[in-house]
């Protein structure tokens, strides 16, 4: 067993500060521009990512109003006993009253500058279409569907020809 005996204090000068850096080094400025590129670059990725995933919310956004429309159009079946006033059939969108402007209000605020809402209806029965932030539509009827529609040439108010959902 070896004893350590400490025979007097050593001075600070006496203990080699080897973690330092030695005078005269330090980062480049190479060095520098090649982190902060990448930092930079990183940035980007991110905020694109971001742009993605904020339109995906908003497709969802849409998706729930349309749901809720469907559920409004039933409870005006209830209390009307017809579809008729679900749509505005002048313009082919949703009826100024009640709910349904509540609801297009809310989708025109989650389906983008270039969104649309179009609307079909017949005593028995109607059908709502709306574009989504990435690219197709989305529909919903009085007979319970509600799936995403694959957008060809045409736009989503052309997809919607009839009372259900193609």
């Amino acid at each position: 067993m070896s004893q350590f005996i400490c025979i007097g204090k050593k001075s600070r000068k006496d203990v080699p500060l080897t973690f330092l850096k030695q005078k005269g080094e330090g980062f480049t400025i190479v060095e520098l521009l090649v982190v902060i590129a990448i930092i930079g670059f990183l940035t980007a990725i991110v905020l694109v990512q971001t742009g993605a995933t904020r339109k995906q919310g908003e497709d969802v956004a849409v998706k729930t109003a349309l749901r809720e429309l469907r559920n409004a159009g039933e409870l005006y079946y209830n209390n009307e006993e017809t579809y008729e006033g679900v749509c505005d059939t002048s313009d082919d969108t949703l009826a100024e009253s009640g709910d349904f402007k509540r609801i297009e209000n809310y989708i025109d605020q989650h389906n983008g500058p270039d969104g649309v809402i179009g609307c079909r209806e017949e005593a028995g029965a109607y059908a709502v279409i709306s574009s989504l932030n990435l690219g197709d539509c989305w529909c919903v009827d009085s007979e319970g569907a509600s799936r995403e529609i694959e957008l060809g040439a045409s736009d989503c108010r052309a997809e919607l020809t009839s009372i259900v959902c193609p």
